[in-house]
């Protein structure tokens, strides 16, 4: 999730923003949007050519199937706005609720329209989203070389966390070789047969259930998910990207981690040129593994939260804005 401070001349009048919940026909140029605003910061701070989510190496926009911004609009359009200026798109916003827990996905003004109180007013917009139960924390990631968008989440109480390194490393660099022996992996293919699974440790690692994103993601033909266990015990998961990237990963204890981290290292490393991982900076384990991979940090970003999350050592974003 992130937030664009870039000065721009020929600045239109206050009075000439309005507001809006997004639309089905909106979803090409919100993404375009997304895009624009996230290699303006990027450029600006000298990541551009580094970071793996500069729009050259993102595959072209779809003009239709938006399956992200479809599943907001459809259980989180509460918290899905749009800013025009003079009809044209000027920013966004998409929050979702889960349980307690409001997740910031996307906060983004086109370079083009700063200086008009857009993101603050989108922030402002984006809070009010809220269900039953009431929200006990709220979370966001962003970029951690950005100041602006810094002090705008911590104004409205949510404040630095956790540093978050994106690294990456040659697939043909990953240990294949596993420490633990008793561990099992089997691919999960039926959502509804691995809710409860999946809802069990959210609940132990996170605090929070999580079933509408796990729904989401067993929907996705890029993504396969993998289920952990020793013995009979369920003991973990891991999604696995066709690109090569790991995240969302959990586990139910510490001690399990690293082997689980291993496992979904060479299962992302079959067929991909490359593996990835958001690496938290206070998770020795995770930190440890990836640098055993060869891995290196290619961009910077900055977990925020308005409380302390329970287990990071445990668990892996993935860190799009899309999924905590």
């Amino acid at each position: 999730m992130l937030y664009v401070s870039i000065a721009c001349s020929a600045i239109p009048a206050l009075s000439d923003v309005s507001y809006r919940t997004a639309t089905v026909e909106d979803f090409p140029g919100i993404l375009g949007l997304i895009r624009g605003s996230f290699d303006g910061v990027l450029r600006e701070h000298g990541f551009f050519d580094s970071s793996p989510f500069a729009s050259p190496k993102m595959p072209a926009i779809p003009q239709q199937g938006f399956p992200w911004f479809e599943m907001g609009l459809k259980e989180d359009n509460e918290g899905f706005w749009i800013a025009e200026v003079d009809g044209k798109m000027a920013g966004i916003t998409l929050s979702w609720v889960r349980g307690s827990l409001w997740y910031l996905a996307h906060l983004f003004v086109s370079p083009a329209y700063q200086g008009l109180n857009i993101g603050q007013n989108l922030m402002e917009r984006a809070m009010k989203h809220c269900k039953d139960p009431p929200i006990t924390n709220r979370a966001l990631v962003t970029f951690a070389y950005n100041p602006v968008s810094i002090s705008l989440y911590a104004r409205h109480g949510i404040y630095p966390r956790e540093p978050l390194y994106w690294m990456e490393g040659p697939s043909q660099q990953v240990k294949t070789e596993l420490s633990n022996s008793k561990l099992r992996n089997e691919r999960a293919v039926d959502f509804e047969k691995s809710r409860s699974v999946l809802s069990r440790i959210d609940e132990l690692t996170l605090g929070y259930p999580r079933e509408k994103n796990h729904a989401f993601l067993f929907s996705l033909p890029s993504v396969r998910c993998h289920l952990f266990s020793s013995g009979e015990k369920p003991v973990g998961y891991a999604y696995v990207w066709q690109n090569g990237r790991v995240g969302p990963l959990a586990t139910v204890s510490h001690e399990m981690f690293r082997d689980v981290l291993r496992s979904a290292f060479r299962l992302a490393a079959e067929g991909a040129p490359n593996v990835g991982i958001a690496a938290t900076g206070s998770n020795e384990q995770l930190m440890q593994v990836a640098l055993e991979q060869k891995m290196r940090i290619l961009d910077n970003y900055l977990f925020m939260s308005s409380k302390p999350f329970p287990n990071f050592s445990n668990y892996v974003l993935y860190p799009t804005g899309a999924m905590l």
